[in-house]
């Protein structure tokens, strides 16, 4: 049986060990769902937003959807170069951004 003491010495002399021999990195392949982050075209151009092959505008109607909630109405009110804000029927506004339209966390579609 080791002491404590012992223990404690061989287990310093491990670590010391270890630091000297630096990091050891492996390279890992990123899978191809992974390296494709965006699953949606969104991007803003002039004050409007082109999404999913279509384009927005400024005053538009538009239906909001995120997974397990029910669609929103809502009037898009401003579209900046990375954000969109809109004013649902009940009058309180909010923002989406562009990167949660890419990658799917909303979709809006046209009403």
């Amino acid at each position: 049986m080791l002491q404590d003491l012992d223990i404690l010495e061989d287990w310093t002399a491990i670590r010391k060990a270890m630091a000297s021999l630096g990091p050891h990195r492996v390279k890992v392949d990123v899978p191809a769902v992974k390296a494709d982050r965006h699953h949606h075209v969104a991007r803003s151009e002039e004050g409007r937003l082109f999404y999913n092959n279509q384009w927005y505008c400024r005053g538009q109607t538009i239906s909001i959807n995120r997974k397990d909630e029910y669609p929103t109405s809502a009037i898009i009110t401003t579209i900046n170069n990375d954000e969109v804000w809109f004013k649902r029927l009940d009058g309180t506004k909010s923002k989406l951004y562009i990167s949660q339209l890419q990658k799917g966390k909303y979709t809006i579609k046209h009403s």
